[in-house]
């Protein structure tokens, strides 16, 4: 007994082009959702040096990952620098 389906009729009936589909099925599978947890180290360069690559190396090698540096405007007395960073929070 053979058992044939449609699709092998059609590819059957039609010249070879070399070209084999690849059929999937999907399943309705609810994704993970992903979190996230942020850190801001905040700098006040009139007190404290800018982080140096090894501090900013000691928190790669914690996950963080610098997402964005944004220095305030200075004022007369304060001068900040806020570094975000961003991981992602493993269960």
């Amino acid at each position: 007994m053979i058992v044939s389906s449609p699709l092998q009729a059609v590819m059957q009936q039609r010249p070879s082009s070399g070209f084999i589909p690849d059929i999937k099925v999907y399943e309705d599978v609810q994704p993970a959702v992903t979190r996230w947890e942020y850190h801001t180290l905040t700098i006040d360069t009139n007190e404290r040096a800018l982080p140096d690559d090894e501090r900013l190396n000691e928190l790669g090698s914690e996950g963080w990952l610098l997402i964005a540096v944004l220095p305030e405007k200075p004022t007369s007395t304060v001068a900040l620098v806020h570094y975000y960073f961003i991981r992602q929070l493993v269960k």
